[in-house]
């Protein structure tokens, strides 16, 4: 989890700044377009994947021909899927008026050949419970690419400098975790353990592609109806959002996933690892999605501009209903890890047209209308997939709210007094260092005086790791 986390929020911070500093010298409408892309890199990337990465981490007997297997099948839909893009490329551009469109996706998506290149060292490096090696990679990826970004933003390169940016970034990234993984696949394919991993595979590819086209729906739509500006805004105030919300929960699922799946025959050790794993990371995650509310006028003002104020509300609304997103993606992991891949189709076929009502109803009465629409799934989402971890592990909706309770109260007590006080005054610095500095005192001392679940866990971890 330490290394997990340090790498995740040491490379999240750093490109955070960068993302600033390149924010400032673009315009809303470069962003758009890398943001009306978003659903075809985000659905190549799933199809890529096929579920195998988890499938290979799942499986407790996997031989090297499992990996050689999954590493020629994912290579081969790679270049399959790169090929069906870069000649669809005229098409997608047509279909939103943006002429600029067409280069840009044949030459943006040539990341996908990377990454098609890297789903089994990423599987190798969980396996093997090493989080250390991908974070120290990610961590000087992430400088040198992002120096890279910035330099070609302030050259005037304009769009091309977040293409050019993510394509270093996806080569170096694969370079590295290449050599240091020290696997390299063989000329071998099996197809009998091909059936196996597709048996697991295959369901998740299905329900992870119907979410995929769900989350990025909203940029289509968008992008089509309204102009590259407001795609901008939106992808712009949903990347602040959710910002906090992935960092915490990609060290959380790249974790417990692992870590669970040896645990996946006891039931109760399943249980108290879940809350284990759960508790430190929403201690921390609850009070800065309040604060981003609270705060997110004065922030966006002084890190990238009034220019970028339309996207405040969306960063607002999207923050509620994110809070529930690593709920979301924990119980939906408790299924993998009990290789009932199955019900995580189920699910999301019981879910998502929900999901698609609420998008074609409130399209029709404007971008903020949409937001609070998906703010609203993220619950509704949620919600569901408590229901058949209730019942394989009698820990359903009731029992996951007790728990998270406490700390979205005080984390929500907080926001309101960090809003009310910093409304006193009026330079946006002095809100902003207000804010925040009553915030974390707010927050920790209420916490010390109700004697939090969660800050004990945390005292305990930092208690055992360091005062040995």
């Amino acid at each position: 989890m330490a290394w997990s986390a340090v790498g995740k929020i040491f490379s999240q911070l750093v490109q955070f700044v960068i993302g600033i500093i390149i924010a400032r010298i673009l315009v809303p409408s470069d962003y758009g377009i890398i943001g009306m892309l978003g659903i075809f890199i985000a659905l190549a990337n799933t199809l890529i994947n096929s579920g195998f990465g988890s499938a290979l981490i799942q499986k407790q007997d996997r031989t090297d021909v499992d990996l050689c297997t999954a590493f020629w099948f994912n290579v081969v839909i790679g270049i399959s899927i790169y090929l069906l893009l870069y000649f669809s490329a005229p098409f997608i551009a047509d279909f939103y008026n943006v002429p600029l469109l067409c280069p840009v996706t044949r030459v943006y998506t040539t990341s996908l050949l990377f990454n098609s290149l890297c789903i089994v060292q990423y599987a190798i490096y969980n396996i093997r419970l090493d989080f250390k090696t991908p974070a120290l990679i990610n961590f000087f990826n992430t400088i040198i690419t992002g120096v890279l970004g910035i330099l070609l933003a302030y050259r005037g390169y304009g769009v091309w400098a977040l293409v050019i940016q993510s394509l270093f970034s996806n080569f170096f990234n694969g370079l590295l975790l290449w050599y240091f993984a020290k696997w390299r696949p063989k000329l071998i394919f099996s197809y009998n353990s091909f059936k196996q991993l597709f048996s697991f595979g295959s369901r998740l590819l299905v329900s992870s592609s119907i979410n995929t086209i769900y989350s990025n729906l909203y940029t289509i739509i968008i992008g089509k109806v309204l102009k590259p500006s407001d795609v901008g805004f939106y992808t712009q105030g949903k990347s602040y959002a959710l910002l906090p919300v992935n960092t915490i929960q990609s060290i959380l699922l790249q974790v417990n996933y692992p870590i669970l799946a040896k645990l996946q025959n006891d039931r109760d050790r399943l249980i108290s690892a879940y809350n284990k794993l759960l508790n430190i990371p929403l201690f921390i995650l609850y009070p800065l999605l309040w604060g981003l509310i609270a705060l997110g006028d004065p922030l966006i003002s002084l890190l990238v501009g009034e220019k970028w104020l339309p996207c405040v509300p969306i960063l607002q609304i999207l923050c509620l209903g994110f809070m529930f997103t690593p709920l979301t993606h924990i119980n939906l992991n408790l299924l993998y890890v009990k290789g009932r891949t199955d019900l995580v189709l189920k699910l999301e076929l019981m879910k998502k047209p929900i999901g698609f009502s609420i998008v074609l109803v409130t399209m029709n009465y404007g971008l903020i209308w949409m937001v609070i629409g998906q703010a609203l799934y993220e619950f509704i989402a949620f919600s569901f997939n408590c229901f058949y971890t209730g019942k394989l592990l009698n820990f359903g909706f009731i029992k996951q709210i007790s728990c998270i309770f406490p700390i979205m109260a005080r984390s929500m007590i907080m926001g309101a007094v960090v809003y009310y006080v910093s409304i006193l005054f009026d330079d946006n610095l002095y809100k902003l260092f207000v804010g925040i500095v009553l915030g974390v005192v707010f927050y920790f001392t209420t916490a010390s005086i109700m004697k939090d679940r969660a800050m004990e866990d945390l005292k305990n971890v930092l208690r055992e790791k360091y005062c040995k």
